[in-house]
C-alpha cells in the first residue's frame, strides 16, 4: 500500500449543525483561508492515485487542488453516504486502499499521513489518528 496506489476522499459534504447558522463552516476563514481548503493545500504534494472531494454544493473549489468534486445529493443522510459515494469510486480505479479526511480539520499534514501509511503492515491494514484516547479521522483503509 502506497500513496500513489491510495484514492484520497475529502469528505466536505456536512450539515454544518454544530457551528450554529453561519451556514457553511468550510467557508469560515481560518489563519488565511477558508477552512474547507485547509486539508486539500495540505495533501496537494502528496501523489495519490485520484483526489475525491465529496460535496453537497461547490461553495469552495476543490478542482484548483486536483480534485474532483462528487456531489452527494442527500448529505442529510450523514456521512456514510459520502464515505459510499468516494468508496465507489476508489474501487472503480481499482485502488488499493482510500484514506479518507474530513475538510474540517485544519491541522492534518502531509507528515502526519506519510507517517499513516509508514505504519500499514499489509493489504488489510487500518490506520487511524488518534487523539490519545480513541481513534479519528483521518483514517486509512487497505482493500483487502
Amino acid at each position: 500500500m502506497s500513496v500513489d496506489t491510495t484514492v484520497l476522499i475529502l469528505l466536505a459534504a456536512g450539515k454544518s449543525t454544530r457551528f450554529g447558522d453561519i451556514g457553511s463552516k468550510l467557508t469560515e476563514p481560518f489563519l488565511n483561508r477558508p477552512l474547507g481548503l485547509h486539508v486539500a493545500v495540505a495533501l496537494e504534494g502528496m501523489p495519490f492515485l485520484e483526489r475525491l472531494a465529496i460535496v453537497d454544493g461547490v461553495r469552495l473549489d476543490y478542482e484548483q487542488y486536483g480534485f474532483t468534486q462528487i456531489h452527494n445529493e442527500d448529505p442529510g443522510e450523514g456521512m456514510s453516504r459520502s464515505v459510499r459515494l468516494g468508496v465507489e469510486r476508489a474501487r472503480a480505479m481499482g485502488a488499493e486502499a482510500v484514506l479518507i479526511a474530513l475538510a474540517d480539520m485544519p491541522r492534518v499534514t502531509a507528515t502526519h499521513i506519510y507517517r499513516m501509511f509508514d505504519a500499514v503492515d499489509g493489504p488489510a491494514a487500518v490506520v487511524a489518528s488518534s487523539d490519545g484516547t480513541a481513534p479519528q479521522p483521518p483514517a486509512l483503509f487497505g482493500r483487502d
